[in-house]
């Protein structure tokens, strides 16, 4: 009697073989080369425009940065606020000197060389070093305040006179062989209508061709003649 494991063991070894037998009549279908080629072109290509698209951002980054670098405006600096100034003030305006020293009555004035004079309401005083005093009167009827006139007195270098009966004097020149000589004046406060004028003459033989009295302006008010 045969055991129940010989029996199995016999089925199984011919079932194998049967199917072995029916393996060999079956022929294998081909692999799909053509497909799987082009799945992995695809992978490859998928792979080579994944790095371009990644080199091309490497490369076009700096160039956004630079541009956006470029573009972006400067930072403002605000302004420091301009400082507030003061407008210019005008110097109030001197009043011109006069060419003619008003003087009180009585005060005296030392002239070039030492010589003195001093004005009253009487007329032209003066006096020379070591010399007594000396007087031209305005008021003797000698001179005609109401017309334009100079009067001279030459004692030495030391020239003098009045000057009278004109508005406006503000220069007296002495013309002399040498040249002109600028004179100083005086006069008194208010319109006496008359003054006195002093200079030094270039020496004290000098020749004094006359005496030009004029205005601010320089027109001749009168002109006394000596030679």
């Amino acid at each position: 009697m045969t055991s129940p494991s010989g029996a199995g063991g016999e089925s199984g070894s011919g079932l194998r073989t049967v199917l072995a037998e029916a393996a060999l009549d079956i022929t294998p279908s081909p692999p799909p080369l053509e497909s799987i080629a082009r799945r992995a072109r695809a992978r490859r290509h998928r792979r080579l425009a994944a790095l371009a698209a990644s080199g091309a951002a490497l490369l076009v980054a700096p160039f956004v940065v630079a541009t956006a670098q470029r573009a972006a405006p400067p930072d403002r600096v605000a302004a420091p606020p301009a400082a507030v100034s003061s407008p210019p003030v005008s110097p109030t305006p001197s009043r011109p000197l006069s060419p003619v020293r008003v003087v009180a009555p009585g005060e005296r004035v030392t002239a070039p060389g030492g010589a003195e004079l001093w004005l009253t309401d009487q007329g032209k005083h003066w006096a020379l070093p070591g010399e007594p005093e000396q007087r031209r009167s305005v008021t003797d009827g000698n001179i005609d305040r109401r017309d334009p006139g100079v009067s001279m007195q030459q004692e030495g270098a030391f020239l003098s006179g009045l000057y009278y009966g004109a508005d406006g004097v503000a220069l007296v020149t002495v013309t002399t062989a040498t040249g002109p000589v600028t004179a100083s004046l005086l006069t008194l406060p208010g319109r006496p209508g008359w003054g006195v004028w002093y200079a030094s003459a270039p020496s004290g033989d000098a020749v004094v061709d006359g005496v030009t009295m004029a205005d601010a302006s320089g027109r001749t008010l009168f002109t006394l003649p000596l030679r």
